[in-house]
């Protein structure tokens, strides 16, 4: 039986006994950031297992999963995966232990056809109404029906003696017996045995209990089940073959990946390390199609560590891998369309990993193989450390190139200075946690009535202060509250946008509304009391941002032309990876390889601009999922919809599933200025833009800051540079009337004004500035050759009277007028004649001072040094230096304390000559 039948047959098998069908989640779960990856089918059900949400109280689902646990074993057994697939069945409070054995039977021996004598079953020691259902009701006989410990047969495992408190249960387990011919021939052999006879196909958990503090299992209320079986296990048996890596769900990918390296069966490359890789792209492809791209944190460096094994593991030197993408792809398709639908992205993103990799491995491999040629015995923490910080080589391959050459590594060392390097990095990251939403915190607030009235007369109804219910807020605290009744009319974050804002009021009390979240549907307001106290059941008055809103509501609806605008303009590949709005600016994540051009962000903004000016009606509607994508809506992949959906449209350029709010017409948005495109990650790009007054205020800003960049340029060099481009002048003359024009009148500012500024006025100033800059920087040149020329004759007057401090030769002196690139010249010519000994030179222009100090080699191994000399007599000229014991400098705003300062190092050097 072909995986595709059995995923179909088990949730049809479960849908006709009452189970809602749910849609497995993303392997990334949207909702649990305490997951790094989905890794079990109960995951997303979370919320129903604690009694909330609960809108079935039956389901099954198919769901995908990635652990990586059991990663050294994947490939050298025939079970163990990175990314699986998972049925189960859940009830939530609903039906128990009966009909969850007796259901599981039937779906095995009825559905699937297995024979009853090939089945095993495994039950915790302690719970005789499993074994007797088994027993009496499934008639499975006595001898294969066996009791294992809590290690084993349940969850969490050795819970009732080790914990954790909380919910936990027995498991009972199904297992198929691949008969006597397997494993270690013994005839007391049973499931407890790990030789291979038996394959576990089926747990069954039954979240009965609740861990106490004391250690003791109390009845939960709400008795739940959670069961979850491997859809690749199951293929495997199913098929008749003992392991899942021969499956139809793997057999073409290792197929492709023989003809990729020109292997045969019986090739070079063993079996385990074609499976290992086979696994491995598996994972990365759905991962990738899920929004994880490769990089060095989270989930995205478990996708990268995943595909550098597998590229490892072939022995190849170029990139390969990326076309197995189109094989998984093209196997999953009917199941998983969004692979299909994205395989060529999901390609590109391979392919660049690769080829990252293959240029790390060619430049850190010389590096490793020259350590190990060394001859120590352990490669030392430090070079480790090197090897993977600063070439960017893994671990493992450190660990793999060291053990095959016999030497050790002192990987205690390493993790110590990995540790370190962690540590400074987060100093100098300067993040503050600030405000952190924690929905749980609000399960026991009471469930408020809500109001569509603005301004709107409530009560203080729920006060969270520092994580503790408090009854009042005093001026200058933060907090977070429930009224009641509640605004329907207030926003809460969610979808990209951020969540409204606003003010509450009192009699002679005042405070802002920072914020409005979501939490189990109540509206929770973070807010800051800047005036008076608020308590418990206050009478207070709520009023929204409306300007704030608008503008928010503005640039979300230029999110939607943006994604229409780059879909037409890069191709329908492009899809929203990611959102951020509020009333200041837009940020806009999305799916694409390259770097857009410059003509490319200029396309896609005239198209935005061109539909604001078109004036485009924007209407939302409410309908069925099913409805919204016949009509063409776009979604955003992984989110979870409901039966009933909100599509808004804008004309016939977009229509997007959206919770968000919106203009009611393009025309409100004004106008979209682009600030920004740049990589967030492999394969997805960002733009920034701002929209409104907010790209109003843009341009003005451009335009005065365009206007003081021009005001600044040397009224000679504006002459030269209009003698040197002939009729130039009169594009100039346009360029600032038009500049100063805009900047001084109180006109509408649109695309004309913005297309004006683009293709007339910036490049106008553009061109000025850079041969301002080339005019300045050849002067400046002329400038400080004309000055080194004087200080050459003076210093080689200097060099003849050279004199010594106690012995050691020294040319100190201060000159005028001398800058610090003019004095470096004035070292490096002195340092060619002097021979041995120390240069001491000052320099003073313009109010600064400037010194610079250079030792010889022969000085350096006498205990001398420049950046001692030049630390010590800083001070004279108020400033500040640095650099080696050959060379240092340093400025300071006190040019009068040059001379002091020489004088103190020539003595300081007399000091420690005579030592």
């Amino acid at each position: 039986m072909l995986s595709t039948e059995i995923r179909k047959r088990y949730l049809e098998f479960f849908e006709k006994r009452g189970h809602t069908v749910v849609p497995g989640d993303l392997l990334v779960p949207r909702n649990d950031p305490t997951l790094l990856f989905t890794g079990a089918g109960m995951n997303q059900f979370k919320e129903q297992f604690m009694g909330k949400n609960i809108t079935y109280k039956r389901a099954a689902s198919c769901q995908k999963c990635l652990r990586t646990g059991d990663l050294e074993n994947v490939g050298k057994t025939p079970r163990h995966h990175t990314f699986f697939e998972m049925l189960g069945n859940f009830s939530f409070g609903d039906y128990f232990k009966q009909e969850a054995i007796s259901w599981a039977w039937q779906f095995m021996t009825e559905e699937m056809g297995f024979p009853e004598d090939r089945l095993w079953i495994s039950v915790y020691k302690d719970d005789g109404e499993s074994y007797s259902l088994w027993l009496n009701d499934v008639k499975v006989p006595a001898e294969r029906v066996i009791k294992l410990g809590a290690d084993s047969n349940f969850w969490p495992a050795n819970a009732p003696e080790q914990g954790p408190n909380g919910p936990c249960g027995p498991c009972s387990e199904i297992f198929y017996d691949w008969g006597p011919g397997t494993g270690c021939g013994r005839a007391e052999c049973d499931p407890s045995c790990d030789c291979g006879r038996f394959v576990e196909v089926w747990n069954l958990v039954f979240t009965e209990f609740e861990r106490k503090p004391d250690g003791q299992l109390g009845a939960l209320p709400n008795r739940n089940i959670d069961t979850g079986m491997g859809l690749e296990r199951l293929a495997s048996v199913l098929q008749g073959v003992t392991t899942n890596f021969e499956t139809d769900l793997f057999r073409p990918i290792t197929d492709r990946i023989r003809r990729e390296l020109d292997e045969g069966a019986g090739g070079e490359i063993p079996a385990p390390d074609i499976y290992r890789i086979a696994d491995h792209v598996r994972a990365a492809v759905f991962a990738v199609a899920d929004g994880v791209s490769p990089s060095n944190e989270k989930q995205g460096y478990v996708i990268r560590k995943l595909i550098r094994r597998a590229y490892l593991r072939s022995g190849k030197k170029k990139p390969f891998l990326y076309n197995i993408v189109p094989v998984v792809a093209g196997l999953m398709k009917d199941v998983y369309p969004e692979l299909e639908e994205k395989r060529e992205h999901i390609s590109a993103i391979v392919k660049q990993e690769e080829e990252r990799f293959n240029d790390t491995l060619n430049s850190a491999l010389p590096v490793l193989e020259d350590m190990l040629s060394g001859g120590a015995r352990v490669l030392s923490g430090g070079r480790i450390f090197k090897l993977v910080d600063t070439y960017g080589l893994p671990l493992d391959v450190v660990v793999e190139k060291t053990e095959a050459a016999g030497i050790g590594l002192d990987i205690k060392e390493f993790e110590r200075l990995m540790k370190r390097r962690k540590e400074e990095s987060r100093k100098g990251s300067n993040i503050s946690a600030g405000f952190i939403f924690q929905p749980g915190l609000f399960d026991a607030a009471p469930e408020p009535e809500f109001s569509d009235v603005l301004p709107l007369e409530t009560t203080m109804a729920y006060i969270l202060k520092r994580g503790e219910v408090s009854d009042e807020i005093q001026e200058g605290e933060e907090a977070q509250i429930i009224t009641s009744p509640q605004s329907s009319e207030l926003y809460a974050e969610g979808g990209g946008q951020a969540g409204d804002t606003g003010t509450i009021t009192a009699e002679n009390a005042f405070m802002d509304i920072m914020d409005t979240c979501d939490a189990g549907g109540r509206k929770v307001l973070k807010v800051l009391v800047s005036k008076g106290c608020f308590r418990k059941n206050d009478r207070v008055t709520l009023e929204r941002d409306t300007g704030r809103r608008q503008m928010a509501s503005m640039n979300h609806t230029a999110t939607h032309l943006f994604q229409a605008a780059l879909r037409r303009v890069l191709g329908e590949h492009v899809r929203q990876s990611g959102s951020f709005v509020d009333n200041r600016h837009l940020r806009f994540d999305f799916t694409h390889m390259k770097k857009l051009s410059g003509r490319e962000l200029r396309k896609v903004e005239d198209l935005i601009n061109g539909w604001i000016e078109e004036g485009i009606p924007v209407r939302v509607k409410t309908m069925s999922f099913n409805e919204s994508k016949q009509e063409g809506a776009l979604s955003f992949f992984g989110e979870k919809y409901g039966d009933t959906v909100r599509m808004v449209s804008i004309g016939d350029v977009s229509k997007e599933l959206c919770g968000g709010t919106h203009v009611r017409n393009t025309a409100e948005i004004g106008l979209v200025k682009i600030l920004n495109e740049s990589s967030v990650a492999s394969g997805t790009r960002r733009v920034e833009a701002v929209s409104g007054d907010g790209a109003r205020s843009w341009l003005k800003g451009a335009l005065e800051d365009a206007l003081r960049e021009h005001e600044a340029v040397p009224g000679d060099l504006l002459k030269m540079y209009l003698n040197e481009e002939p009729g130039s002048a009169p594009d100039v003359k346009k360029a600032l009337s038009m500049a100063r024009g805009i900047c001084a009148a109180d006109i509408a500012i649109d695309r004309k004004v913005l297309r004006d500024y683009e293709d007339t006025i910036k490049p106008v100033f553009v061109k000025i500035k850079e041969y301002a800059d080339r005019a300045g920087k050849k002067r400046r040149k002329a400038e400080e050759a004309d000055t080194f020329t004087g200080l050459k004759s003076e210093l080689d007057r200097i060099l003849r009277e050279k004199s010594t401090a106690d012995g050691v030769g020294f040319v100190g002196a201060v000159f005028e007028d001398v800058e610090m690139p003019a004095l470096r010249k004035a070292l490096t010519h002195a340092g060619k004649k002097a021979g041995s000994g120390i240069i001491l030179l000052g320099g003073r222009k313009a109010g600064r001072a400037s010194l610079i100090c250079a030792v010889t080699a022969d000085l350096t191994e006498r205990g001398f040094s420049a950046r001692d000399i030049i630390d010590k007599i800083a001070g004279n000229i108020e400033g500040r230096g640095g650099g080696t014991d050959t060379f240092a400098q340093a400025g300071g705003k006190k040019p009068e304390g040059l001379t002091s300062a020489v004088d103190e190092g020539r003595r300081m050097i007399a000091e420690k000559a005579r030592q």
